[in-house]
């Protein structure tokens, strides 16, 4: 063999062992990121796992393992938006899991989910554009209801402690009002109801004699 096909040889040989052992680097460092991945997202540590899977796709873009753990991020990232009422974020997050893994029946049914709750607020909008300060106002009056219950429940425990029938007295009179005012927010959320299907405030607010007696008979 002369010296050129000597070299030529010697050249494909080389070429031949360095792309190996680079594919070999390569090979390691995916398996390395998607274990990686794989234990941020056991910790719930979406956002570190999802950037842990994305990089071992930039090093191999068609990585079963790296596919299927991102898909699992982005769906659990939508469900977590969806359950916020961030509809557009859970939209492109089902998205993306989606085109990691078609078909997939959990991004399936959520993706479903997220759509008709998008017609939903497009209908909800549409009819009444205020819903959300009223809402707003709404959750507002539902947590001081809860305080109030919190309120007669440490009355009653008081009196376990000392007997001073006092707290029992101002049990019973937050009672009242509690139950009152638990009316009065029943009545707006029936009316809330309305504005949001209809845009209309359709139904009529009860006056004070034909507000049912919701007080315990003595």
């Amino acid at each position: 063999m002369d010296s050129k096909k000597c070299s030529a040889a010697l050249l494909a040989a080389m070429t031949l062992a360095t792309s190996g052992c680079a594919s070999t680097v390569t090979r390691w460092m995916v398996d390395l990121r998607t274990s990686q991945g794989e234990a941020a997202l056991e910790h719930a540590s979406l956002t570190e796992a999802e950037k842990e899977y994305a990089l071992a796709l930039r090093l191999d873009p068609h990585d079963a393992n790296a596919r299927a753990g991102l898909a699992r991020v982005l769906y659990l990232q939508a469900r977590a938006d969806f359950t916020d009422s961030r509809l557009d974020q859970a939209q492109i997050d089902i998205d993306g899991s989606l085109a990691y893994a078609h078909g997939d029946p959990d991004a399936t049914v959520l993706g479903a989910q997220i759509e008709q709750a998008k017609i939903r607020r497009d209908v909800v909008l549409a009819n009444y554009p205020l819903y959300e300060s009223a809402g707003t106002s709404l959750n507002d009056s539902l947590k001081s209801l809860a305080v109030s219950q919190k309120d007669i429940a440490k009355d009653v425990k008081s009196f376990g402690n000392d007997f001073d029938t006092g707290h029992l007295t101002q049990a019973i009179v937050a009672s009242y009002d509690l139950e009152e005012e638990t009316h009065r927010v029943t009545q707006r959320l029936i009316s809330y109801r309305a504005l949001v299907s209809t845009g209309t405030a359709i139904l009529r607010v009860p006056t004070q004699e034909e507000t049912p007696n919701l007080l315990p008979v003595p």
